[in-house]
């Protein structure tokens, strides 16, 4: 039977009593300080607030026995809503981490964080360190080293951050009804001073004015931009030569080229808003794409570029973002021969509406020789009333030239690239009336060519041409649907080693996509036009005319290589010359072009 188990005497235990270390107040210790000042602007007034601060706490230090006081961080112009960018604050807390400083001391929660989470956290993480660093809370009489602190600082960070949130709505209301009344932001850029009055003050609302020597720098980034510099190479040039920026600096970046190109106030107009915070507390901000409401007022101060130039550099801007390289697109039509009123086109370039290619074709809208052809030419009977049976009803392996056309390629076949195998480059041309689109073997320097075969010892593969803009403007021209392709069988025509093929998009036949079954490919079922239902091709004579191209004779009719002009009538988009563009080069050049320039 086991034995029975005694009960401890208590009576006979050793203890000793072991008192806790006395909590740290901000008396009864000595304390290494420093201090935390910050200004939400930085207008002169808050600057003096800011050396009214910092006087302050030195003051409050020699009040205060247990207090050295080491270190005065301060952050001019920023904002307490976020940690980001307080260079000096963040400073503060690696050296607290560092165990240089036992209390920092700040006016209120509201200067330390307005970031509720931030500012509980780093209260924590101060706390937590060995030895603790408390955060002394001036205003508010808070000291987080005391253990009953966190309740009521919660309540105070709450406080503050709510107060931050009021005063951005206040602040957002505030500028959308200055913007609403005109009453405008317009800080100086390179190119602009703001006005000041006869004490040297700014002028609040005042127009900008034009610093001519910074106007230079302006004129001629949009004028080599507009001639085919790309952004690096102004950036480089302006670089090598010493310009200088807006604030004195002598680096140049395709950024600051980008933002000076894009900027509408060198044309006088100013766009409010174009930026917004999205995230108070994370201070990110994003492009106004209409989530803040927006003003755009015209002519507000004098241009340093003309309207008509700068809306030149913005299109330029857009269709450099899709490849496309080299200056402003020439607007030129063919004004005689076989391809009179046919449009070179630049399949690269952004155009969605058709509406130009008919103002550059209808340029040169005069009268055209008519192809006379005598009837008994072809026959001695007449063959009126007769048709030309369409190619689709009776090739159902067709070995001619043709096309596909998708609202973002066109698909030339393998017929056309064998007949153009030695060709370097072509000439795509659309006539928009006529419904034709043609190409054409063109010397290498022509307008708009486009490489055909790069190099002639490679296979033969159908050629596609990527054009997503002219595709759409194309689809609008013809009411296609862009969810079909279109298929179109051209004409091949040869005089004298000149050769030429010319599709009608009249004679179009729509692929349509077929519901595809799980897994298979996508198949598609071809459509032929609703005219087509009761004919089977054009009357015969209608179909000759139609062909002419085929009876035209080596004359000043065919001219099938005759090169295109500007089109007559039609406002150009005229580029610097190189001349030009080299004096204005030579001008920034010069101590007087250079030296003064972002300086005022």
């Amino acid at each position: 039977m086991p034995e029975p188990i005694c009960s401890p005497n208590h009576d006979t235990w050793e203890k000793r009593f072991i008192p806790a270390k006395p909590k740290a107040t901000l008396r009864n210790r000595l304390f290494r300080v420093c201090a935390y000042c910050r200004v939400s602007t930085d207008n002169d007034a808050q600057m003096s607030s800011f050396e009214l601060q910092q006087a302050h706490y030195r003051q409050l230090a020699d009040q205060r026995p247990n207090w050295s006081l080491r270190h005065i961080y301060a952050d001019e112009g920023i904002s307490g809503v976020s940690l980001k960018n307080r260079t000096a604050f963040n400073d503060m807390i690696a050296a607290c981490e560092k165990g240089e400083y036992d209390l920092i001391v700040t006016k209120s929660v509201s200067r330390f964080a307005r970031n509720l989470v931030d500012c509980i956290s780093l209260v924590r993480r101060l706390k937590n360190l060995d030895p603790p660093v408390g955060v002394f809370f001036e205003t508010d009489n808070l000291n987080t080293i005391e253990e009953s602190s966190e309740f009521m600082l919660t309540f105070l960070a709450s406080f503050a951050q709510e107060e931050s949130v009021k005063k951005r709505e206040a602040m957002i209301w505030s500028l959308s009804q200055r913007f609403k009344d005109c009453q405008l932001l317009a800080p100086p850029l390179l190119g602009y001073d703001r006005q000041r009055d006869a004490a040297g003050h700014y002028i609040k609302h005042a127009p900008l004015v034009v610093n001519e020597a910074e106007a230079n720098v302006v004129r001629f980034i949009f004028d080599a931009y507009l001639y085919g510099w790309s952004q690096a190479d102004i950036a480089a040039f302006l670089t090598d030569i010493g310009c200088r920026t807006k604030t004195g600096n002598t680096g140049w970046s395709s950024s600051s080229v980008g933002y000076i190109l894009s900027n509408e106030r060198y044309c006088g107009d100013i766009l409010t808003w174009k930026t917004f915070t999205s995230d108070l507390f994370n201070h990110k901000r994003k492009k106004n794409r209409q989530d803040v409401d927006q003003y755009y007022y015209r002519e507000q101060h004098e241009a340093i570029i003309t309207r008509e130039k700068f809306e030149m550099a913005q299109a330029l801007l857009e269709n450099r973002k899709h490849s496309m390289r080299g200056g402003m697109p020439p607007l030129h039509v063919i004004d005689d021969g076989v391809f009179r009123g046919f449009v070179p086109i630049n399949h690269h370039w952004i155009n969605d509406d058709p509406g130009l290619y008919y103002d550059l074709s209808n340029s040169v809208s005069m009268p055209r020789r008519e192809i006379r052809l005598l009837k008994s030419s072809f026959s001695l009977f007449d063959l009126k009333g007769y048709q030309v049976v369409r190619s689709q009803f009776t090739q159902a392996r067709y070995e001619g030239p043709a096309v596909t056309i998708g609202i973002d390629k066109i698909i030339f076949n393998l017929f056309c690239v064998r007949t153009f195998s030695d060709v370097g480059h072509i000439q795509l041309l659309l006539h928009p009336s006529q419904r034709k689109i043609a190409i054409r073997p063109c010397d290498k320097g022509a307008v708009h060519c486009i490489k055909w075969r790069p190099d002639g010892h490679m296979p033969l593969y159908a050629k596609i041409l990527r054009c997503q803009h002219f595709g759409t403007a194309l689809f609008r021209m013809m009411e296609w649907d862009p969810n079909y392709l279109y298929k179109v069988r051209g004409t091949w025509v040869q005089r004298e080693h000149k050769q030429i093929i010319v599709y009608n998009l009249e004679d179009a036949v729509s692929a349509v996509p077929l519901s595809p079954t799980s897994g298979a490919r996508l198949r598609r079922a071809e459509l032929y036009p609703e005219a087509w239902e009761y004919s089977f091709g054009d009357e015969f004579y209608d179909h000759i005319r139609e062909n002419g191209i085929f009876y035209m004779g080596q004359s000043a009719a065919w001219q099938a290589d005759r090169p295109s002009v500007p089109a007559p009538g039609v406002e150009q988009y005229r580029t610097p010359t190189g001349c030009e563009l080299q004096a204005l080069a030579d001008k920034l050049k010069k101590k007087d072009g250079v030296g003064n320039a972002g300086t005022g």
